[in-house]
């Protein structure tokens, strides 16, 4: 089960109930800064993208429905808006990447496949070490023209 989000945290009348947790990641979330919001996105797409493999597994069809759309909104999230300061070719890479993921949870949900979960986890997963080396080697060497307050590397 996922901890962040919760398919099954509701009231008898069917409004959300924010969970500890849930209340933790918010805050969390709010506050970060942009590569670090990258970071955990990409923590919970690929958390979204393991439950939804398990859900299809099991059959559960309006979890997958409810699971499928809370990943799909969390890889509209990790598509970078087009910037003049980033390399248009990285960008429009990223862009495609992210919309491949988007149609690619839309045929694995309706077509109740597993095994494209899986791709999609797997995909998200190497996206997120990919990040994480990233971030890693701009604390180790951070360019000079690098300043917390200017710099956004989520996109």
């Amino acid at each position: 089960m996922n901890p962040v989000f919760d398919p099954d945290a509701e009231s008898a009348d069917g409004s959300l109930v924010m969970s500890e947790s849930n209340s933790y990641a918010r805050t969390q979330i709010l506050t970060a800064a942009p590569h670090q919001l990258r970071g955990l996105v990409l923590k919970h797409a690929v958390q979204e993208a393991r439950q939804l493999a398990e859900l299809l597994a099991q059959g559960d069809g309006e979890r997958i429905l409810s699971c499928g759309s809370r990943l799909r909104a969390l890889v509209l999230e990790l598509i970078p808006e087009p910037s003049d300061s980033l390399d248009a070719e990285l960008l429009a890479r990223l862009r495609s990447i992210g919309v491949y993921l988007y149609k690619r949870i839309g045929i694995a949900c309706s077509q109740r496949d597993p095994v494209i979960a899986g791709e999609i986890m797997k995909l998200l997963m190497f996206e997120q070490e990919t990040w994480n080396q990233a971030m890693d080697r701009l604390q180790v060497d951070p360019p000079e023209s690098m300043s917390p307050g200017r710099t956004n590397l989520a996109g």
